[in-house]
């Protein structure tokens, strides 16, 4: 038996099937979005052109990655597999935590640019959302964490956090 978490109070203190329904559609289409720029990114993409133009206090870092393949491949393998967690409800949190850093990570390369009209932009909207995901049980709610919570006998901690 999982503990109440926040979603289950938020859901509570408001109208819980319509809550329900938008908490799930929203884990969907951020998944839907991950999904389909890793997917794009497959096949000779490469991040070498965004990271040869980084600006901010890191700049000098991310353009040392510039033209690896090996970050290129996380990059199209980290938001292909965060947007799958993301649409089939199974280990949102730990793909909600490697979207968080996805984010960040896009938010410092370009932080002249994305902090231009304030420091509030999508990849920091996104992060709140991510942080949602992490904080609420949002793979419990249509999604496959529910049925592989109730599968298990006894879940160890670690197993349980990650499942929510």
């Amino acid at each position: 038996m999982r503990t109440e978490t926040l979603t289950d109070r938020l859901i509570k203190a408001s109208h819980a099937p319509l809550f329900g329904v938008v908490f799930v559609v929203l884990r969907v289409v951020v998944g839907l979005e991950f999904l389909l720029a890793g997917i794009a990114k497959f096949g000779g993409w490469s991040a070498a052109n965004y990271l040869e133009t980084a600006d901010g206090p890191f700049a000098a870092w991310f353009q040392s990655l510039a033209g690896s393949g090996v970050i290129d491949g996380l990059n199209a393998w980290g938001l292909t597999l965060i947007g799958l967690a993301l649409i089939v409800g199974l280990l949102v949190r730990p793909a909600s935590m490697f979207g968080i850093v996805l984010m960040v990570l896009y938010y410092l390369a370009h932080f002249t640019s994305n902090t231009a009209n304030g420091y509030i932009e999508s990849h920091i909207i996104l992060i709140a959302v991510f942080l949602l995901f992490v904080a609420g049980g949002a793979g419990h709610i249509f999604g496959l964490n529910s049925l592989v919570a109730n599968a298990m006998r006894k879940p160890n901690a670690f197993v349980k956090f990650l499942i929510g």
